[in-house]
């Protein structure tokens, strides 16, 4: 391009020069004649002309030679409900249940009956407003019936730290690893019965953090305090209830078969004191207890009341590698009791040890099922169950100030369950359990209560 544009400017001039001299080759001319001071000063200027082409070239080598610089992409920005910062989102819910029993009848003898009920039917609303988190949770199933509806979880979560945040108002406890396990994701039917130690969700507050990159958890917090197996009412006594718990995943981000490896500890400690003369509250503080059916085998005779404090340990493990995986806790729940002006400190015991496998290959976490994309792409996963749940003998002495029956209330309880999930899509799965429960007591005259055998089947839908 230079020198197209050196020769387009000078190239008349040149020319002429050229010709001048091929036209008079046998002319002398002196040096200091106009015609040769011409000519000199057209030659120097095509020597100019020959360096800056040369220049020129040697540029173009260098920079073909140097290494292509591309461009970063530009970031993608996730986008916002609206210009505020505020977001809403809403998901729900359906499970559609079938219960057959094999065997099985409560502690008077009567039979339990089969039949169909919406076991749970949660409608969600959650998102954010101005930065502060929060979740809106209704139970619509009502016990099966559409009755006596509920307002399962409402509560707000607050940012505090970067990697902590404040939760409070309505909210699951964590205590029982079963319980945090989100019910659109457990392997069988129903959890476990070292899960029935466990309150179930309650109203207060929890400091909620993160450490070491994810590598370890806390929950700390404050609460009214809910009887093992049980929500929390809005009014009950004037103790209060302290929860916390610590889980370590310490090679979330190896590469290694130890990377799906979680373990840790929850407890609770608190006071439970019930009003006199207040039904509801005596009941909302003490435990009850229920197989996989959802059948209470035990639970306090009449009179008894809580008297003092209540404290609960359970140490948990989790691992999941590939396409299997397990999770496993014990639980201890000692509390005191009092009935007849006896006051007594009943320690009751539970485990649960839950395996899954995927035989199709999807890989399983914590959160269930990893499926693949598109409709079609579902996968078959296979459960096992072994759990237990023991009373305290210290329940079962005494006379007018026994705390338990034992024609009624079984001292111990034995569960195992197999189940056969299919996950359709990520929109439906249909599971099916077999669950057997052998008792210890519980029946009329002390006999063991008749071991219960149930076939249970299940229609879920998420949205």
């Amino acid at each position: 391009m230079r020198l197209q544009t050196l020769l387009h400017r000078n190239g008349p001039a040149l020319g002429l020069a050229v010709l001048f001299a091929l036209a008079n080759p046998t002319a002398v001319y002196s040096a200091d004649s106009p015609q040769v001071q011409d000519l000199e000063r057209r030659i120097a200027e095509l020597e100019r002309m020959l360096l800056d082409i040369r220049q020129a070239q040697a540029q173009t080598q260098v920079q073909a030679s140097a290494p292509v610089q591309v461009a970063a992409p530009a970031k993608e920005v996730a986008p916002v409900a609206n210009n505020s910062g505020n977001e809403l989102q809403f998901s729900a819910i359906a499970q559609f249940d079938a219960r057959f029993f094999v065997s099985g009848q409560s502690a008077t003898g009567a039979e339990f009956d089969d039949g169909f009920l919406l076991r749970r039917i949660r409608p969600t609303w959650s998102g954010k407003v101005q930065g502060i988190g929060f979740r809106i949770v209704p139970e619509l199933s009502g016990n099966g019936t559409g009755a006596n509806i509920s307002l399962l979880d409402a509560f707000a979560d607050v940012p505090v730290a970067a990697n902590q945040f404040v939760r409070i108002g309505k909210q699951k406890t964590a205590v029982s690893i079963d319980r945090i396990r989100v019910a659109t994701a457990l392997p069988l039917i129903e959890r476990g019965l070292a899960n029935e130690l466990a309150p179930n969700r309650d109203l207060g507050l929890s400091l909620n953090s993160s450490w070491a990159d994810g590598r370890a958890s806390t929950v700390f917090g404050l609460f009214n305090g809910a009887a093992d197996g049980r929500d929390v009412s809005s009014r009950d006594d004037a103790g209060k209830e302290i929860q916390a718990r610590v889980f370590a995943e310490p090679f979330i981000h190896d590469a290694s078969a130890w990377k799906g490896l979680g373990f840790g500890v929850s407890l609770t400690h608190g006071s439970k004191k019930s009003s006199t003369g207040n039904a509801a509250n005596t009941a909302n503080t003490l435990a009850r207890y229920r197989s996989a059916s959802q059948e209470e085998f035990f639970t306090y005779a009449n009179g008894v009341a809580a008297s003092g404090t209540h404290h609960r340990l359970f140490p948990q493990l989790s691992y999941f590698h590939q396409n299997w995986g397990v999770v496993a806790e014990y639980g201890i729940s000692e509390q005191e009791l009092t009935r007849a002006g006896v006051e007594k400190s009943v320690r009751n015991t539970g485990y649960d040890l839950t395996l899954s496998w995927v035989p199709t290959g999807q890989p399983i976490t914590f959160r269930g099922v990893k499926l693949g994309q598109g409709n079609s792409s579902g996968a078959v996963e296979l459960a096992f169950r072994v759990s237990g749940l023991d009373i305290d003998d210290a329940a079962y002495r005494g006379g007018a100030d026994r705390l338990a029956d034992p024609d009624v209330a079984a001292r111990k309880a034995r569960n195992l369950g197999v189940g056969l999930n299919w996950h359709i899509n990520k929109a439906a799965k249909w599971s099916v359990d077999f669950n057997s429960t052998q008792f210890s007591g519980g029946a009329l005259g002390g006999r063991d209560r008749q071991e219960e055998q149930i076939v249970m089947s299940r229609f879920q839908l998420v949205y």
